[in-house]
């Protein structure tokens, strides 16, 4: 499987939790659908046409990374009712670093899609399109590898058993980047869309664990790409 590595860094980010409704509480990493967004929006292609891409060439995705620190926006919008505006208050991460990996059997696809992220067709951004995203470097690997050692990044699956399996062999872990959230999320990986710009409904949903402060397995191993000193387990999108 070839591989292509993306190195981003932005001065905000947010990823909407939709399970917050009064408060747009984010994810600390983009989610797989966020994924499909940056790669449509390289590529120039609609959120459909996107999705389609990445599902016919069978793509592999993973992410890691983290922000410098969180601040809380206040956000005004219009009602639809038109009886006016309001504010929400929605978190930030800031000053972000981010390693995306998407991989592939088909080579070509790879290659057109690490073109892309070299020269955008869009502007790419991470969750609001005033979160601009810069690209740092891209690069090709086919060194798909098995690592132990997990650190700001999502894996496919609840792992929260496997973590708390750590205590038999006296290590200290974490549950996620903030204690106080829940670490597994049934994350949406596909969507049905009415037309490339339409309205869009959930069409599957996959678990996802989100990981923070480093975490080492006695037991197990992911699959993924070392980039640099981070290790990005891959998950299927």
């Amino acid at each position: 499987m070839l591989c292509c590595t993306i190195e981003l860094k932005s001065i905000t980010a947010s990823f909407r939790n939709p399970e917050f409704q009064n408060f747009h509480k984010s994810f600390p990493l983009p989610p797989p659908t966020a994924l499909i967004g940056l790669a449509g929006a390289a590529l120039g292609l609609s959120p459909r046409q996107a999705q389609e891409f990445l599902s016919t060439n069978s793509f592999r995705a993973g992410v890691s990374g983290k922000g410098q620190g969180m601040a809380r926006d206040l956000w005004k919008y219009d009602r639809l009712s038109g009886t006016g505006s309001s504010i929400i208050i929605r978190e930030l991460y800031v000053n972000t670093h981010y390693r995306i990996v998407f991989g592939s059997e088909n080579h070509a696809a790879v290659e057109q899609l690490k073109g892309a992220f070299d020269q955008p067709f869009y502007a790419l951004t991470l969750g609001q399109s005033d979160s601009l995203a810069k690209v740092v470097r891209t690069k090709l690997t086919d060194a798909v590898t098995e690592g132990s050692t997990l650190e700001n990044t999502l894996v496919e699956g609840d792992i929260v058993p496997a973590i708390l399996e750590q205590v038999l062999y006296g290590g200290t872990f974490a549950l996620s980047l903030s204690t106080s959230d829940p670490i597994a999320y049934q994350l949406p990986i596909r969507f049905a869309y009415k037309s490339d710009y339409g309205m869009r409904t959930v069409a599957q949903r996959k678990l996802f664990s989100f990981v923070g402060p480093k975490v080492t397995f006695q037991n197990q191993t992911f699959s993924g790409v070392q980039v640099d000193e981070v290790f990005v387990p891959l998950f299927t999108l």
